[in-house]
């Protein structure tokens, strides 16, 4: 008898110690607004929202390197613009040359301004990039990563953009072309007619080669800019997951506050009822 009684009673003040450590842990995640404080409180949770935050940290790095890719392709946009405009510039030059009545001195400065033109390009083709490397390095360019399973090119390599041109003479580079120009304009005048064509075809040849790199290079950039919006995208459903998983269902919590502090009270009101009786009123 007083057995049963001692281990009913046991029983029942580890059941009230367990409910009022279920209220205290209720009030502090109404007070913090984190439904997690240890991983035993939800380890399927707990798991999952490991998880999520080691992506999340993956994410900052691949966010900074869409960052970074999206920048490096801006710049070899702008510099692909600049030598567009400068093609453009050089045919003009050399249609200007083409007339019999164009003066030496002309011709000097036409074939000045060219050698500029060739310099600058020079100077282009060895540009850095805004990390300090080559905006168009000689082998094949890096690829950044921007996800766990995808990395992406953000340039061209130097040949394909300043080399690889087609034309009648074979395959020649752009400063190649305007140097070819250069003789023209200043050369033979009983042939002058006939090279000037061939170069300003040539020429024609550069620009269409320039307008085909700047279409691949804006399927580069759109390529970063759709990897920023996946990883925007992903982010946001992360951040939501996690906010679920992690925060405070306060109408739930305040409903269980309520309920597990009124059984308490009613445990302990009825624990004390019970044992009023003395040692010897149960032995009577």
């Amino acid at each position: 008898m007083i057995s049963s009684t001692r281990y009913r009673a046991l029983a029942e003040i580890n059941r009230q110690t367990d409910l009022s450590r279920q209220i205290a842990q209720l009030q502090e995640s109404v007070s913090t607004g984190k439904r997690i404080d240890k991983a035993s409180d939800d380890p399927g949770a707990s798991q999952r929202i490991s998880e999520i935050r080691q992506t999340q940290a993956d994410q900052v790095v691949w966010s900074s390197n869409t960052n970074m890719g999206t920048s490096i392709a801006s710049a070899v946009d702008t510099n692909l613009t600049s030598i567009s405009d400068m093609l453009n510039r050089a045919k003009e030059l050399v249609l200007s040359g083409r007339n019999d009545t164009t003066s030496t001195t002309d011709r000097t400065a036409i074939t000045q301004e060219l050698q500029s033109i060739i310099a600058t390009l020079d100077s282009a083709s060895t540009a850095n990039d805004p990390t300090g490397a080559p905006l168009y390095p000689t082998t094949a360019p890096l690829t950044i990563p921007v996800s766990d399973t995808l990395s992406l090119p953000a340039t061209a390599q130097r040949d394909q953009v300043f080399g690889n041109v087609t034309t009648a003479s074979g395959v020649q580079t752009l400063q190649q072309i305007l140097t070819d120009a250069i003789a023209a304009v200043s050369g033979n005048s009983a042939t002058r007619a006939a090279d000037i064509q061939t170069s300003l075809d040539a020429i024609d040849a550069g620009s269409a080669h320039i307008t085909q790199v700047r279409s691949d290079q804006g399927v580069r950039a759109a390529r970063f800019d759709a990897a920023k919006d996946d990883l925007d995208t992903t982010g946001e459903s992360l951040a939501e997951e996690r906010n679920g998983l992690e925060s405070t269902d306060l109408t739930y919590a305040l409903s269980e506050f309520q309920s597990k502090q009124t059984a308490l009270q009613a445990a302990q009101t009825l624990f004390a009822q019970t044992n009023k009786s003395s040692l010897f009123d149960l032995m009577g």
